[in-house]
């Protein structure tokens, strides 16, 4: 009997540990896409629920945006806890710079990570940093507004502090956005953290995330946005 609770108790102990170091890999198709790391990030949203928003960096060519194939391998322990998921998402932006692809950082923000270009290679090779149109500080005045009315206004903000107009595109939670409504406005924040704060005010915390998209030849951006399944599986 010792014996044969001996075997059961190695062969559960085995089990969980195969569970706890099963191996994802996720990859990207350079016919599919020319931003492999928004790809990888999607992934990371379907397969592990990762609340994890995208920005593109601003290409001085659309020929510049990169086509080469990506690919990360992780286990999904690494994904269980704030702390676990975003330094895995940090090592993954570091091995995809490590190919030649541009600097991105991960900041880790309320229930969300944002996934933000902080440098692009030059024609030499050189690494040149840009700033992120979402660390604009905006202000809205106090008013009568429903969500995607707050959202126009932040489009709006951004860009008369910096050029670059945005367009919202697909994916936009309207339905959650219109019933949402609020006299409050915005003041001194940056623009990332207005976003995240309407899209938790408006649904469940964590349940919206967002690509940026740049435009090379319009010099302006597309925002999307996208679902995650609940406010995420991270743990805190």
């Amino acid at each position: 009997m010792r014996r044969m609770f001996l075997l059961i108790t190695v062969a559960m102990f085995c089990v969980s540990i195969g569970i706890a170091q099963e191996r994802v890999t996720i990859t990207t198709d350079p016919r599919l896409t020319a931003r492999p790391v928004s790809a990888m990030i999607e992934q990371l949203r379907r397969g592990e629920d990762v609340p994890v928003t995208y920005e593109d960096p601003r290409y001085p060519r659309s020929s510049d945006m990169d086509e080469r194939p990506a690919v990360f391998a992780f286990a999904r322990e690494e994904m269980r806890g704030k702390d676990a998921a975003e330094a895995t998402i940090t090592r993954m932006l570091r091995e995809y710079e490590g190919l030649g692809g541009p600097t991105f950082t991960v900041l880790k923000e309320g229930s969300r990570f944002h996934v933000v270009p902080i440098a692009i290679l030059s024609a030499s090779g050189q690494r040149i940093r840009q700033e992120s149109v979402l660390d604009t500080l905006i202000s809205v005045p106090p008013a009568k507004r429903n969500g995607a009315q707050i959202l126009q206004e932040i489009c709006n903000q951004i860009q008369k502090q910096t050029g670059y107009t945005i367009d919202v595109g697909v994916g936009v939670p309207a339905n959650q956005l219109v019933r949402y409504s609020t006299k409050d406005g915005i003041e001194n924040q940056t623009a990332r953290i207005a976003l995240s704060h309407l899209l938790d005010s408006s649904s469940t915390e964590g349940r919206y995330v967002w690509d940026l998209y740049y435009d090379a030849n319009d010099k302006s951006y597309g925002l999307n946005f996208s679902h995650i399944g609940h406010s995420g599986r991270i743990e805190k």
